[in-house]
């Protein structure tokens, strides 16, 4: 149906032309909003050069995983080639395509096929490798580090460098198979190093919400917050940001109601069909007789259980390492505010340490 059109037609790789038009597509290590080659990279693009199939989990209708075949011939054997399907969605092409400044289709494939059969993370792979583009390029680290001459858009190197996170020939890939903080803290260029709470973040320079829901968010960076839609809203209603302390209420309480869509393992590619009133509708059915003021009152204590068991760890927002990058990038709703930032983690910590 309508809700779940986009997924069945090009899946979430129809976000690279639409991030990339409000300029929020991360290019060459987020220092940039806009890919010159996005449209090479696009959902439309792969959809008529390379979709093979589309493939569904069990019984679901929707069939939102897209193979793409990439066609290779054998090194040793004129005339006879080789016909591989890698799957694609919007984070592995952003994090391997447009972060590290790649536009050519094979060559992303490639990658994308090195990061699965070594089983690596796309996200963390491709922007531990955007810092060291960029590292080797200010001069903060040489050749002698990373062994090869790494540039944007070369995905050849790139592959070989995958395979030296895996391999960790010398001390610098032994760091950088870590995570880019690890290798950041050693080697410098923190201020262009992605990552919060040593997670590296999905794709987006929306604006300030999506930074810190990074920051604050039960999973720390992982994509567990509509945070970034709420941003891409603002923008495109030509609305104001909301002041820091409703910004943080805005996200802890769409978060708390994720609790609720996970608890039920609905996939989140349906979480526009599954309202609270369809969802009581269903529980009903069941014989559970929840009302919407019940499942959110729920999704709240699950939601505060998870942030007091880090609280406990030793979590605070405010003590965070923020890169500064995403003060320097300017995002649909212009440069974010260091303070604007600040004030709402102090918010969220505040807020939620009372309440844990």
């Amino acid at each position: 149906g309508p809700g779940t059109k986009k997924y069945h037609d090009l899946g979430t790789a129809a976000n690279i032309i639409s991030l990339n038009v409000i300029g929020a597509l991360p290019t060459r290590n987020f220092s940039s909003g806009r890919f010159e080659g996005a449209e090479e990279i696009s959902g439309e693009k792969l959809a008529e050069t390379m979709l093979a199939r589309r493939v569904a989990c069990v019984a679901c209708p929707v069939a939102c995983i897209h193979l793409a075949a990439i066609r290779e011939e054998y090194e040793d054997e004129k005339f006879l080639y080789k016909t591989e399907f890698i799957s694609y969605d919007y984070e592995p092409i952003y994090a391997l395509g447009s972060n590290l400044g790649i536009s050519d289709r094979f060559g992303l494939f490639k990658m994308l096929k090195a990061v699965e059969d070594w089983g690596l993370d796309a996200i963390s792979t491709g922007v531990a490798l955007a810092w060291a583009t960029e590292a080797l390029e200010r001069g903060i680290i040489s050749e002698n580090e990373t062994l090869l001459h790494l540039r944007w858009g070369d995905w050849k190197t790139y592959v070989e460098a995958i395979k030296n996170i895996v391999t960790q020939p010398n001390e610098f890939y032994q760091a950088l198979a870590l995570g880019v903080e690890e290798a950041a803290k050693k080697y410098g260029g923190e201020e262009f190093a992605l990552a919060f709470n040593r997670v590296e973040p999905a794709g987006y320079v929306t604006g300030p919400l999506y930074f810190i829901s990074l920051a604050v968010g039960s999973r720390h960076s992982h994509l567990d917050s509509g945070a970034y839609s709420m941003d891409q809203k603002l923008f495109s209603k030509g609305e104001k940001l909301p002041a820091p302390e409703e910004a943080v209420e805005k996200i802890a309480e769409e978060e708390a109601w994720r609790q609720v869509l996970n608890s039920l393992v609905i996939c989140l590619f349906a979480r526009a069909i599954y309202t609270p009133d369809n969802i009581c509708n269903a529980l009903n059915a069941l014989d559970y007789d929840f009302t919407q003021d019940a499942l959110r009152e729920l999704g709240w204590k699950i939601y505060l259980e998870k942030q007091r068991i880090k609280r406990e760890e030793g979590f605070r927002p405010t003590e965070l390492r923020l890169p500064e990058r995403i003060f320097q990038t300017p995002t649909p709703l212009g440069k974010i505010s260091k303070e604007y930032i600040q004030r709402a983690l102090e918010t969220f910590e505040k807020i939620i340490g009372n309440s844990t």
